[in-house]
């Protein structure tokens, strides 16, 4: 009898020391690139409709700016990547805004000091200061701006794009993982359970 219940706190320490070290297990933080280059969205004002107007170019210039940086290793290439596009980046801001307003004039510009308060992503902390960026003005550019890290690309990260998938992605995975698991511990757990009374 004593054996059994042994055995049973033997079972349990196992499968719940197996557990907190699963949890505890995570991936190494990466360190703060030392260049980035980031996008900065000045909307004409804080009015719904221009922030509204702000939101739609911010999506289709995160996302085209996505495409073209996948396989970019440099910050160095990722600017002249935007110095090339900058004006069919222009274009697409301003096919959405003059879709709303035609006299509303639109900028899009690179400039190597643009100031920006302190921005997290995950384990890597980008801190306040003048950085290099994809600026673009809407109109009068006096409302609330929008800005995310262009290169490395995480603006889709700052948008959601792509974290259902990967959520998807990791509950499947760690359904499987408890379906490969369980079955081992409800036996040996019957075994146990079979052991102590038929004794």
């Amino acid at each position: 009898m004593k054996s059994a219940i042994i055995y049973v706190f033997i079972g349990l320490f196992l499968v719940v020391g197996n557990w907190e070290s699963q949890q505890q297990h995570w991936p190494e933080e990466d360190p703060v690139p030392e260049d980035s280059l980031r996008l900065r969205i000045f909307s004409h004002d804080d009015s719904l409709l221009h922030q509204q107007i702000k939101q739609e170019v911010r999506d289709e210039v995160a996302i085209y700016s996505a495409e073209h940086m996948e396989d970019v290793p440099t910050k160095e290439e990722a600017r002249e990547v935007f110095a090339a596009h900058l004006d069919t980046i222009e274009e697409k801001a301003e096919d959405i805004v003059h879709s709303y307003d035609p006299s509303m004039p639109v900028d899009v510009s690179l400039d190597e000091d643009v100031a920006f308060p302190t921005k997290v992503y995950g384990p890597l902390v980008y801190p306040a200061g003048d950085y290099e960026a994809l600026v673009v003005d809407i109109g009068d550019g006096e409302g609330e701006n929008w800005w995310c890290v262009l290169f490395p690309p995480l603006c889709l990260t700052d948008l959601g794009i792509g974290e259902e998938e990967d959520e998807e992605e990791q509950e499947d995975h760690e359904s499987e993982e408890v379906d490969e698991n369980e079955p081992e511990f409800t036996f040996f757990l019957a075994e146990v359970w079979e052991d102590w009374f038929s004794a």
